[in-house]
């Protein structure tokens, strides 16, 4: 017996006859229908990754200002939105249900415009680098997307762990988007889980050889967003949708060829489109490459990073509270104009209970219903610009950002998570000390409230007590006694056991 060692003529052979294959596929004539379903798909999926608005351009620039780039400047650039004809407000924020109608009218229009290159361009057999070249500006659209949000995960800014005014809040009282964020946040490792299962589809297209398993990860992942953000009425529904439009074009290239190979049990020979490119041009492509992909992305996570170690949360505020004061307060003793109020659920004066959390904000509950703050989390209305008349997108999201980079307080630019979504009664007031006379000056942090200010000495006769006198938001002279409550959280003393048992 012998071995033969000079190889198998029929496997030399294979490489040249996939290659001899490969160029019959993407030379050969496409059908009627092809062409007709290429021109639509072509105008329709390019038009959605064009940016349709001006502040794009603005914002583009805005890279350029070196000294007072934050990571806002990287995400308005890669988080733009499809083309908006129409701009329908709701409760749901600017991309509710009712502006799906955005995407159909652009397919309508795609359908119009294809079917006028179809009459016009009677010669072409086929659109093989229109296609491959459609297909690059899509998957870099999307990857760059998935990347930039994935980020605000994988440095948890989106979904933060509840605040203390939060875990002492009915769940009845907080909006679906802000029990959906809340559930999520509390989970550190699970939301930095989801930040990495967007990034890697991202990474994944940025790689032609590995862009369909990217589109097709994409599409799964950002339908499921989709799917949550219509089930808790979370707002971002419509770009989750968008997103998944966008993967299913990229992986669609090899799904009838995975499709062969899986159901039909045929040998599949996988084939690309490679245009021929000079050597300036070729270049050219490389330094592109080479910029965006190891530049641009490591730099986006580099201030993505810097922001969250370094007090720009967006959903967070930044100026530390008083030493040792966070907690839950049960309020012994309150004054109204000199007159002693007892307690009762009905009292609308009165305080019931009081919060301190661990950055500048106190918060206290009566029976006096606040405006609820329909502002949840980053939700910016940039597609038609600023509209500071917007009933229910009120705030300049960017405000927190604009102070970061001016060094001047942020806490009341920032989207005002702890307020945002939550009715009842509980009133949220931002705080700053006048050391010298130990005074708070108190700020409501409700856009609605924001001409309630209160002036309050503060004084700790212990570690567990705090007393509070001066001018309440109506000029009411108050005194309050507030003591420490000893507070046990099943959810955090869960957590900790769990951490503790199973290191």
């Amino acid at each position: 017996m012998s071995i033969e060692l000079t190889g198998n003529p029929k496997r030399a052979d294979r490489p040249k006859a996939a290659d001899e294959k490969r160029t019959r596929q993407t030379s050969q004539s496409w059908t009627p229908l092809q062409k007709i379903a290429f021109r639509i798909g072509f105008v329709y999926f390019v038009a959605l990754c064009i940016p349709a608005y001006g502040n794009f351009y603005r914002d583009l620039v805005k890279l350029f200002d070196f000294a007072k780039l934050t990571y806002h400047d990287f995400q308005a650039i890669v988080a733009f939105w499809p083309p908006q004809f129409i701009l329908i407000e709701s409760e749901e924020g600017v991309f509710g249900i009712y502006n799906y109608i955005n995407l159909i009218l652009l397919l309508v229009l795609a359908i119009v415009i294809g079917l006028l290159w179809t009459f016009l361009d009677k010669k072409s057999t086929q659109y093989s680098k229109l296609y491959y070249w459609a297909r690059v500006l899509v998957r870099y659209r999307l990857a760059y997307g998935m990347i930039g949000w994935g980020l605000k995960k994988a440095f948890p800014m989106q979904m933060v762990y509840p605040t203390v005014g939060m875990l002492n809040t009915p769940f009845v009282d907080m909006a679906e988007k802000k029990l959906y964020w809340s559930h999520v946040g509390v989970s550190f490792g699970y939301t930095i889980f989801l930040g990495f299962a967007e990034i890697l589809p991202g990474l994944l297209l940025l790689h032609r050889k590995t862009a369909s398993l990217g589109g097709a990860l994409a599409a799964v992942v950002c339908l499921n967003i989709c799917i949550a953000n219509h089930a808790y009425d979370a707002g971002v529904a419509v770009p989750a949708a968008y997103f998944t439009l966008l993967g299913l074009f990229v992986a669609w290239y090899d799904l009838p060829k995975i499709g062969e190979l899986l159901a039909g049990g045929k040998d599949v020979a996988p084939y690309r489109y490679n245009p021929i490119l000079t050597g300036a041009q070729n270049k050219l492509r490389w330094t592109l490459k080479v910029f965006f992909n190891l530049i641009f992305v490591p730099v986006a996570a580099a201030f993505w990073a810097y922001g969250f170690f370094n007090g720009n949360n967006y959903n967070i505020p930044s100026t530390p509270g008083l030493p040792g004061i966070q907690g839950v307060y049960q309020v012994s003793e309150f004054k109204w104009n000199g007159k002693t109020l007892p307690y009762s659920p009905t009292d609308s004066i009165r305080w019931h209970d009081a919060i301190f959390e661990s950055w500048s904000s106190l918060s206290y509950r009566t029976n006096r219903a606040a405006l609820i703050d329909r502002m949840i989390g980053y939700s910016p209305l940039r597609v038609k610009g600023d509209r500071g008349e917007s009933r229910y997108n009120q705030v300049n999201t960017q405000d927190s950002d604009e102070l970061f980079k001016s060094s001047q307080n942020r806490d009341l630019g920032v989207t005002r998570w702890e307020v945002g979504g939550m009715a009842g009664y509980r009133r949220y007031f931002f705080y700053e000390l006048d050391t010298a006379n130990q005074i708070l000056q108190l700020q409501n942090k409700n856009r609605d409230h924001r001409q309630e200010t209160q002036r309050l000495h503060i004084s700790r006769p212990t570690a567990e007590r705090v007393v509070l006198q001066g001018l309440n938001e109506f000029r009411d002279s108050i005194y309050v006694v507030l003591d420490r409550v000893d507070k046990k959280y099943p959810l955090v003393a869960g957590r900790e056991s769990a951490i503790t048992q199973f290191p």
